[in-house]
């Protein structure tokens, strides 16, 4: 039975051996001993004695390649293992694995590396900023190799249009982020990045609106993009557009706290049009359905001083003081609910009693 079971092992030895050639054998056991460069030397000789075998480019490209991060050539290895046969089952490193799930597994795998070294590099700024030109460039560099792996992930342009932008180069910025989106159109944050800097680099208004109006398409209640879109409007003369942004909005949303804030920014775009009973209305609809919304009762504080402000230009100084106490009344509430900023409202306060003694004194 023992000489059997030694018969059954060597027979499987030799059918495992005779189905590699001499020359595949022969990289294998130099990978085995972690000889690489006799590796490097007789895996081109077993790819020409076997064209047709997909684990090689694939062993070619982990082993050789990735380990000198000559990422070009791992990636054409890669390519050329799908093109022989993506479904072919292989043994890589003592696993069997199809070549699609191995070149997928390994792609993902080496990207990984390279993006996370970029994120790594690009923290240090914050410890080291005397170095950050020399920090960019290394994360650059990362990113850069990144998107030679995974030429399809558009976080990846992404995140070196930013850092593009903090090294002062607009045009690669650009670049960089108008590839994000043509890699990855469907991706929130690759539309409402690229407006962000596009706006940054100096792009006209109108050539930034189609990433904005995107990224609201992708995400209807995301209120940084709604408001970036409602600016965009306001900017160039459409306000109209810029309040239908935020009310179409409003009347989607169910969530109590989102709707605070679509109402809170759209408080913030009648204010800036003096449309300021509106904004009073819309930053009470904010508190209304959120009651912690500080931001929105200082706005309504704000809108009633420009009220009274308007009041002030015409005469009408008995109406402005009433609008001033209306809105001191509304700073003190502010203040005994958000105690952590009392001494920054007893200074709003200060001034705003100054404008209410003003218009007091100014009635006859």
């Amino acid at each position: 039975m023992k000489i059997l079971n030694w018969l059954l092992i060597v027979t499987t030895m030799i059918i495992f051996f005779s189905c590699s050639s001499q020359e595949y054998t022969t990289a294998k056991l130099a990978i085995q001993q972690s000889d690489f460069k006799k590796a490097a030397e007789w895996l081109p000789k077993a790819m020409a004695v076997e064209p047709d075998n997909p684990e090689i480019p694939i062993v070619m490209a982990v082993e050789i390649h990735a380990e000198k991060e000559d990422w070009f050539e791992m990636v054409a290895m890669f390519n050329k293992a799908i093109e022989l046969d993506s479904k072919k089952v292989i043994e890589i490193r003592g696993s069997f694995i199809s070549v699609e799930e191995a070149v997928k597994n390994y792609t993902e795998f080496y990207w990984a590396k390279e993006f996370n070294n970029g994120v790594e590099q690009f923290k240090k700024i914050q410890d080291d900023s005397e170095n950050k030109i020399k920090h960019l460039d290394i994360a650059i560099n990362h990113f850069k190799n990144a998107i030679i792996i995974k030429p399809s992930d558009g976080n990846t342009y992404t995140t070196l249009a930013k850092c593009y932008l903090d090294k002062g180069d607009d045009i690669k910025a650009k670049e960089s982020a108008i590839n994000a989106v043509i890699k990855n159109p469907d991706s929130f944050d690759s539309n409402f990045s690229a407006g962000q800097i596009l706006g940054r680099v100096g792009v006209p208004t109108l050539e930034i609106m189609p990433y904005y109006k995107k990224a609201v398409d992708i995400e209807p209640s995301n209120s940084k993009a709604l408001r970036e879109l409602a600016s965009v409007y306001y900017d160039i003369g459409e306000r109209e557009r810029s309040i239908e942004v935020f009310t179409n909005a409003i009347k989607n949303e169910e969530d109590k706290i989102i709707k605070a804030d679509l109402f809170y920014n759209l408080g913030v775009i009648h204010n800036q049009m003096k449309n300021y009973e509106e904004s009073e209305i819309a930053f009470d609809e904010a508190v209304f359905h959120n009651d912690k919304d500080y931001e929105a009762m200082l706005g309504m504080v704000n809108s009633y001083e420009n009220i009274a402000a308007e009041f002030v230009q015409k005469g009408k100084f008995n109406k402005a003081y009433q609008w001033y106490r209306k809105a001191e009344k509304k700073l003190k509430s502010l203040r005994d609910l958000d105690f952590e900023n009392e001494a920054l409202y007893d200074q709003q306060l200060k001034i705003l009693r100054q404008k209410r003694d003003y218009t007091e004194g100014q009635i006859k």
